[in-house]
């Protein structure tokens, strides 16, 4: 319908529009260093980037660098633009699910929370991964509900996921197997073959430029022992969880109470058992479990909240019938004698009250992001410019580069990667011993090299 497509191309352009404002001027901390190096420079081995290698993202960032000039500005202009068309996507995968109504609210709430805005603004490879794994989930659901030709779209949008972020294709892989589960034996291994080239066109290229296949998979081994393995121990999964926790603090705010509450209701209320609902909780499930148990299980970090994108869209698809759910149960503990009436959850449009705190929420997510200090916020992303620019100004001003080395830990954030990128004159070193192909190595840097 002509209305339909106003509306999200509204969407698409209102996201374009409050992006390009608060753009980081300067690549935002180690990971993002590392992917702008790798615009000019691409080598595994070097971390530029770093295993697994992103490599579709890094040849879009080369792709719009032919044109800007500017490695750090390219990146940041695909996830620009890949927000704003993810936002569009995920607006008709809420459609989809649950209707025109409750598909607008979901994707301004993507749009505000200030996970997905913050990532949209810098250099690193979330944003388009978050936009590619709602496609993913839209196709597949797709695949289930309506059309199982839908699957082909989806086998070649699976494997070239993993080009962005090759953990992406582990973790959809599960809900792409059962999207596909009745779609008949001929189409599926048609669907298979083309996920295999899918993925064969960017990992055979990319192992290329990191030495050759075994240099690229040891690159790949010892990064994975050096910064993320601990060992088969339960002890890591307390202070994992928290970190999962506080991602979805930051990416759900006060949706995440409705979020509980509705969940609550929903388990508790009719209609759960119907095939309908559960072929929807099992999509669901299917999506987010395999990147929870991962991050809850096995890794986190508290400075990579990006990885939420996985699973947060999921998440958010879920609050505004939520909302409705929760509010329809309060209805009833006001006022019993209408608990049946005009506050019960409709399969059309969300009630006023819902709609309305679902505006709230969308708000609340604009003020996190521009009013707050927090590290998904505008103002952490000029705090940290200004901390750039005091340290390298202040170095410079006492340390002549002939005459100085520059040591450094392993730190995200104003670290080895920093004074390597925007010192380029000095020697620089990273005291963290790195070990790679069994050899105890340092890592070093002059003019970005």
């Amino acid at each position: 319908m002509k209305w339909e497509r106003f509306l999200i191309a509204a969407l698409c352009l209102a996201t374009l529009i409050s992006r390009i404002p608060f753009r980081a001027s300067i690549p935002f901390g180690l990971d993002s260093i590392q992917l702008v190096l790798a615009a000019d420079l691409y080598d595994v081995r070097l971390h530029q980037p770093h295993p697994p290698g992103y490599f579709l993202f890094v040849m879009l960032g080369r792709l719009f660098s032919l044109f800007f000039r500017d490695p750090n500005f390219s990146f940041i202009a695909v996830n620009i633009l890949c927000s704003a068309l993810g936002i569009g996507v995920f607006y008709r995968l809420g459609r989809s699910l649950f209707g025109p109504a409750s598909g607008l609210a979901s994707a301004l709430l993507l749009a505000s929370t200030p996970v997905f805005w913050f990532h949209g603004e810098v250099a690193l490879s979330n944003a388009v991964d978050c936009t590619m794994v709602c496609l993913l989930a839209w196709l597949c659901w797709k695949t289930m509900a309506e059309n199982p030709r839908f699957l082909y779209a989806s086998a070649l949008l699976l494997g070239l996921s993993g080009g962005i972020r090759q953990n992406t294709l582990v973790f959809m892989l599960p809900l792409w197997l059962f999207s596909i589960a009745r779609t008949g034996l001929r189409r599926q291994l048609v669907a298979v073959l083309l996920v295999t080239v899918a993925v064969a066109s960017w990992y055979l290229p990319m192992a290329l430029m990191s030495g050759g296949i075994q240099d690229y998979q040891t690159a790949l081994h010892d990064h994975w022992r050096n910064a993320a393995w601990h060992g088969y121990t339960l002890k890591w999964v307390p202070f994992n969880f928290v970190c999962v926790c506080y991602f979805l603090i930051l990416g759900l705010g006060l949706g995440l109470l409705f979020l509980l509450f509705g969940l609550l209701f929903w388990v508790e209320g009719p209609g759960r058992r119907s095939p309908v609902v559960n072929r929807t909780r099992l999509f669901f499930f299917l999506w987010m479990a395999p990147a929870l148990a991962f991050f809850i299980l096995i890794y986190s970090h508290p400075l990579q909240i990006g990885h939420s994108l996985l699973y947060l869209p999921a998440l958010l698809l879920l609050v505004p019938k939520c909302v409705e759910v929760t509010w329809s149960q309060l209805c009833r503990l006001w006022s019993p004698a209408r608990g049946n009436g005009e506050c019960a959850p409709k399969s059309g449009p969300l009630p006023d009250v819902a709609r309305a705190i679902i505006g709230v929420l969308v708000v609340g997510n604009c003020l996190v992001f521009l009013g707050m200090n927090t590290a998904v916020s505008r103002a952490r992303l000029r705090t940290y410019e200004r901390q750039v620019a005091e340290m390298t100004t202040s170095i410079r001003a006492q340390c002549p580069p002939e005459q100085t080395i520059l040591v450094s830990v392993d730190f995200m954030f104003l670290g080895f990667r920093d004074l390597m990128y925007y010192l380029p004159e000095y020697h620089t070193f990273q005291t963290r011993i790195y070990n790679l192909g069994g050899k105890p190595l340092l890592f070093s840097g002059f003019r970005r090299r």
